[in-house]
């Protein structure tokens, strides 16, 4: 048999082995059902999306983005989410200008709690960007979970109250989940009950946990 230390590069930290495994899936795919019930289970999850959400009220983060983008993404003295995303989702440059600034921030922030948490065996980071921002090498294994497109947009159009048009412009400002899916170790299918979800998970945990991957095949339901 083959452990995930014979097949990964893995880190130490404050001299202890630990695992960092990427959770990582497009908008609407449902990556927070994942998150959810590995956090319940007692494991540490560093979530980008906080992350980001934090990003932009960091001083440096702010004034990078009023230069870029003006007064306009300021309401109430502070950066609002709506306006700035009006501006990114649907234009290409945009999209990459807010991303040279917020990711920088992400991964030293990502860092920062990988170090703080050098004591856990399995530490999992949800990314919903992870191949996008390059940050593959922060993660030794990396779960995808994947819907197909339809139903990603009838999920995002209902949860964000968007036209077909919007919600298309989103998904397409991220890599497909098909692409994804490509890439990742593991690959978990939400299109059906959280129940097969979770079995799903608890099928890649036991490997994990066991320290075992049979031949770095992915899991693929």
């Amino acid at each position: 048999m083959i452990t995930v230390y014979d097949k990964i590069v893995h880190k130490k930290l404050n001299g202890v082995d630990i695992v960092n495994i990427g959770i990582t899936g497009s908008i609407a795919c449902g990556k927070s059902t994942v998150s959810n019930y590995l956090r319940d289970k007692g494991y540490t999850i560093i979530d980008a999306d906080i992350l980001g959400h934090t990003a932009l009220t960091d001083d440096e983060v702010r004034e990078k983005l009023e230069k870029s983008f003006g007064l306009r993404i300021i309401v109430n003295n502070e950066i609002s989410r709506e306006k700035l995303g009006k501006l990114v989702f649907g234009n290409e440059e945009n999209l990459k200008i807010l991303n040279s600034v917020v990711h920088p921030y992400i991964r030293k922030q990502i860092l920062q709690l990988q170090e703080t948490h050098s004591d856990e065996r399995l530490v999992f980071l949800d990314i919903a960007l992870l191949f996008e921002a390059g940050f593959e090498d922060l993660v030794e294994k990396i779960i995808v979970v994947h819907v197909d497109e339809k139903m990603q947009l009838n999920r995002l159009m209902n949860r964000n109250s968007l036209s077909s048009e919007g919600a298309m412009n989103r998904i397409k400002s991220q890599m497909s989940s098909k692409d994804k899916s490509e890439l990742g170790n593991y690959v978990i299918n939400n299109s059906n009950t959280k129940e097969e979800t979770y079995r799903q998970i608890d099928l890649i945990l036991d490997e994990l946990e066991r320290g075992v991957i049979k031949n770095d095949e992915c899991i693929r339901n």
